[in-house]
This record gives structure tokens, sequence and C-alpha cells, in this order.
């Protein structure tokens, strides 16, 4: 009982020193938004994550800021983020008026962003030439201006999965990286009011920050921890750095100590540890030899004949003490003293589970990444997202965007209209002049459905191992289909022929249904059904589908193309098969189901383009978790 009552106090006491951290990331946040780049927080709506965006806009005001937070909505578009033509006062003066985005908007403020794991390449491309840059740039519609906003983001990372996570520009750029995931309301203390920092200190800071110093030994150990730890970004250094003149800014300090040194290690370098610090092996003292003596050791010797040793000399006492108190100085004065003090302070603050997701994101992280949650994106000129636009004439079913057409048209008034009354003609009162290279037609970013289609070896050689447990994995894969909004469908072969025994659909009865009745026996047409299922998944394509193929199979092909039986032949079909199927260039993943894996399949899964997975004495549900974990890889 002591032990478990012990183990929820450490629990509750780490718990709260996350909240109290992320309560020093705000403060630090109000001191200098801009120059610490922001924060990510990983956290689900909820109260913990309200209570935490409450406490910042409170330290925010009390710091000077008149509106800390500006919302960005996830689809905004680039006009409202970056700025362009005011339409309105534009039409109204007749000459061409610019008007500032959002970003322009946060100058000395702070950018909230939800959702951000969601957000577009485009925007956080713009939001990222913002915090670099320290400015907007307006390059619209033959008008330029500079305008300047160096502020700070909040990115609420929302993902459900450890894939999903805020672009890495974003990532490189935030200084804090926060998890209010693992707190619930009741790890949380009463009330934040007894940790609100006082509004002249938040002041002082703010005003006085760029004048603290670091020394030259402060930056000596931030490069030495940063390489201990594994982190190898200047800019980490950079906002390491600034975290800690922010600190000492705070405490009213000219200077940055090792004190502020391991708080900012602790925030900004720690969550950021791509490996454990090693630390170095005792140095071994050498023992001089012993002399070669025919006297009796010292050690055997007689007590009785042993002299009594000398009385300790006080003076010797007060040197001694002396050399230990300029020891001491020389270890806080001594860079490497330093480091290791600092080493141990950022290694007790890595999350004791960092370095083990870090690794299952990496396997994750493929650039052919397919998790199977969207298809693939397409431009169409319907629905989706909005895309922008570009210019062209509004036929053959494209729309016209008459907002986009009329901010093109505005600034060329005052031209257009002195080139006709040169010409002598009419000048049409209140009127606008549009031409054709003004039309500008709407263009939409949609994500296409995935098919997932399931090819399951139903041939004899198959059904006397591995049919049941390929049947019970295909039927826990279909419940995942389903609960993504997949379609799905499943093709069998077996003697001479490959059955589309599903075509494609999101009905999981039907699945279920399809699968039950599967039969077992017979050769297996591997050729057959590689050709089959290569051309069910390009018709799919045609239809606006992203397919995705599962194959569940030994490989051990035996009935040729033609219906002839005979491995040799049936091996070289299918060979032939996979080498003209790998140029549709579809997501593939090839289960080995045969009970020891063979290079046949291994073959075949490598001229396919697939990724190979051997799973060998495994059950359905072993099976079904290794093809989700593939899916994800392949």
């Amino acid at each position: 009982m002591e032990n478990l009552a012990q183990t929820q106090e450490i629990s509750k006491s780490t718990k709260l020193e996350t909240w109290l951290r992320a309560l020093q990331v705000a403060q630090l946040l109000a001191i200098h938004p801009h120059g610490l780049g922001g924060v990510i927080l990983r956290a689900r709506s909820g109260p913990v994550r309200d209570r935490w965006l409450s406490y910042l806009n409170t330290v925010a005001q009390l710091g000077g800021m008149r509106l800390p937070l500006r919302k960005m909505p996830l689809g905004i578009s680039d006009e409202n983020l970056i700025g362009g033509i005011d339409l309105d006062q534009t039409l109204r003066t007749g000459k061409a008026v610019l008007r500032q985005g959002l970003l322009a908007q946060c100058d000395q403020q702070l950018l909230l962003m939800p959702m951000a794991e969601r957000v577009e390449v485009g925007a956080v491309a713009k939001v990222v030439s913002a915090l670099d840059n320290g400015f907007i740039a307006i390059e619209r519609d033959g008008q330029s201006r500079r305008i300047e906003s160096q502020f700070g983001v909040v990115a609420l990372d929302e993902g459900i999965e450890d894939d999903e996570q805020p672009n890495e520009k974003i990532r490189q750029r935030t200084a804090f990286l926060l998890n209010l995931d693992i707190l619930g309301w009741r790890d949380l203390p009463e009330t934040d009011d007894d940790f609100l920092p006082d509004a002249q200190t938040l002041q002082y800071a703010r005003e006085n920050f760029s004048a603290v110093t670091v020394s030259e030994d402060s930056l000596n150990a931030l490069v030495g921890v940063a390489e201990q730890l594994g982190v190898i970004s200047i800019r980490a250094l950079n906002l390491a750095m600034n975290t800690a003149k922010c600190l000492a800014a705070f405490d009213r300090e000219d200077e940055v100590t090792s004190m502020h040194l391991q708080q900012a290690i602790a925030l900004v370098l720690s969550p950021r540890a791509t490996r454990l610090p090693q630390s170095a092996p005792p140095e071994e003292e050498e023992i001089p030899p012993e002399p070669e003596s025919d006297e009796q050791p010292e050690s055997e010797q007689d007590p009785l004949d042993q002299e009594p040793p000398p009385p300790p000399d006080p003076s010797e006492d007060q040197d001694r003490n002396e050399d230990e108190g300029e020891e001491q100085e020389n270890n806080a004065e001594n860079p490497q003293a330093l480091e290791d003090e600092i080493l141990e302070a950022a290694q007790a603050a890595i999350p004791a589970d960092l370095l083990a997701r870090l690794a299952d994101l990496a396997d994750l992280k493929t650039p052919k990444g397919m998790g199977g949650k969207t298809g693939a994106i397409k431009v169409g000129r319907i629905r989706g997202r909005p895309l922008g636009n570009i210019p062209g004439m509004p036929e053959g079913g494209k729309t016209l965007s008459i907002i986009d057409t009329l901010h093109a048209a505005v600034p060329w008034q005052a031209v257009r209209r002195a080139e006709m009354k040169a010409a002598g003609k009419t000048i049409p009162l209140g009127k606008i002049l549009i031409r054709k290279e003004d039309f500008r037609i709407k263009r939409y970013q949609e994500r296409t459905q995935t098919l997932t289609m399931f090819i399951v070896d139903a041939s004899g050689s198959s059904a006397m191992h591995r049919l049941a447990e390929a049947k019970g994995a295909v039927e826990l894969l279909l419940a995942e289909c389903y609960v993504r909004r997949d379609q799905v469908a499943v093709m069998s072969f077996r003697g001479s022929a490959a059955e589309l025994v599903l075509a494609p659909t999101r009905s999981l009865v039907k699945a279920k249904r399809a699968l039950s009745g599967l039969p077992g026996g017979g050769g297996t047409p591997l050729s057959r059904a590689i050709d089959e299922s290569f051309e069910v998944a390009s018709a799919s394509m045609r239809k606006g589908l992203t397919p995705a193929l599962v194959f569940l199979t030994d490989g051990r092909a035996n009935i040729a193309k033609d219906g002839s039986p005979g491995r040799p032949k049936a091996m070289e079909d299918a060979q032939q098969s996979a080498r003209a199927a790998s140029h549709y260039s579809f997501k593939s993943l090839w289960i080995d189901t045969s009970p020891q894996a063979r290079d046949e399949g291994k073959a075949m899964a490598a001229m396919l383009g697939s990724m190979y997975l051997p799973l060998p004495n495994a059950g359905a549900n072993e099976v079904s978790q290794a093809i989700m974990q593939g899916l994800k890889k392949a």
C-alpha cells in the first residue's frame, strides 16, 4: 500500500510540475513573443486547454498586449492572411487601396492556430516567412507594400494519432513544446491567481530583456549540452538563449546565470532531445609500482613496533581548508563544471517515453506515408477547399470568381479611362471597365476517398494453412476501414480464375457476408489475380478514388495465365504481371501468409513495388495489426 501511495504521489507531483512549467511558458510568451517564436500545445479541446489559454490571455494583458490572441481560421485565404486590395475603398476613391491581412494585425501579439496539424502548406509558408523576417510583404494586383509585424504563434496540436503533428517548419521556429494531454482537470490547482506575475515585473522584462548579457562560458555550456542531447539546430540554440535572457530579465538580472540556463534548456532543448546524454567514464589514476624490498610490509609488522603518527599540524588544516575553498571557486568558474551541472538538470527534464515515441514516429514518417485516413489530393472546379484562382475564361464548367475578377480589374481603371479619353471614346459613369485578362476562375482542392482492396489467396495451399486467419484479419480491417469511411473491396483467387467477390462499397454488412462465404481449395492463379486487381484499382482511380492494395498469399503460383497447370510457367506469368503492374505506382502491401517466409513472395513484392511483410505463425489479430502498421509505413 505504501508503494502504491508513493507512486500516486510521484505522479501527482509530476503533473503539477508540468502545469507550472506551462504557466511559466505563458509568462515568457508575454515578455517576448517574436523572439521566442511561440509554443506548440498538444492538447485536445477541454477545460485544461481552455484554462491555460485563459491564463495566457490574462498574463499577456498584464504585459501590455491589447488583443493578445488573434485566431487564424483553418481555411483562410491568402488575401485575408497577408492582405490585398480593399475593394470597397478602391471603388470609392478610384485608386488602389491595400488592406492589411491577419498577420499584419498580429504585430506584438500572438497568432492562435487551431488544428495546426491540418493547416495547409501554403499558409504555413506565409506564417513562417513572417516569423523569419519580422514583416509582411504584400505583392498583389500590381501593388507592393511592406508592413512590420512581429508576433508569436500558439499552435494547437489536436491530432489523435502520434503521426498527426503540425508542420515541421512551425516546430523549428517555436521555442516551446507542451503536452497537456497527460493532465486532467483534477490534476490542476484550484486557482492560478497565486501564479500571476506582477504587471510591473512583466513590463520591466519586456523593456530590458535585450540588454541582458550572456557570458562566453554560458554559451559554451549551452552548445555542449545541446550536443549531448542530440539537438543540432541553430534555431533551437537561439531560442534557448532568448528564453534564458527573458528569465534573467524577469528576475531583474543583468546577466544570464546557470539557473536561468538550466530552466531554458529544460523548456526548449529537453523536449527536442533525440538521445540521452552519456556521462564520460571516470579517468583511472595510474598507481606507481611499489619498489621491491626485502623488508616486511607495514601491515604485517607488529603493532608494538610501529611508531605512532605525528599529531596534526593546525597550519596544515588551515591550508587544506583554503585549498578546498579555492577548488570550489575554480569549479564554479570552470566551463566544464557548469556544463555538467546544466546537463544533469536537462537530463532530468527529458520525458521518460520521449525517445521511444521519437523512434515510433521515425518509422511512420516516410515519404510514401499511407495512413488510410484520406485519399490523394486533387484540384477540382466544383467543390472542396478553396485553392485560390487563376486567369481564365468561365467556360467548360469553370466557375467565375466575381470578387477576384473585380480585384484584378480595379487597379487599372485610371489607366483604362485615360486610354478611352485619349481615343475619344465615351467614358461610362459609375461603370467598372473589365477586360478579358481580368477574368479569374475558381479552383478547389479536395481529397479523394481511399479504396482499400484485399486480394485473398483462397487456393488449396493457403486454405490448408492460413485462410481462416486471413478471413479474420480482413474482417478486423474492414471494421477499421468503415470507421475511416473508406471504401473496401475483396477479391479472391483460386482454381483458374480471380473473382471480385465484393465490389467497392462502404457497407460493412455486405463485406462480412461476402467474406464469410468465401470458399477455399484449388490452384493458385497468381498472375490472373495481379492483372485483375490492378484493373479494378485503375478503374476506381478514374472514378476519383485512391486505391490501396493488400495481397494475402503465400506467393506460390501453380496455374498459368492461360489456365494450364505447372509451377514454372505459372511463376513466369506471375512475374510478368508483377512487372507490368509496377508501372501503376499504386500503394500496395504484400502479406506473406505461408508458415515460413519464402523467397518467392519477397521477390514478387519487390517486382510489384510493394512493402513485404512476412507473418509466420500469427493469428487474425496479429495479422490485422501488422497490416495496419504496414499500411502506415508502405
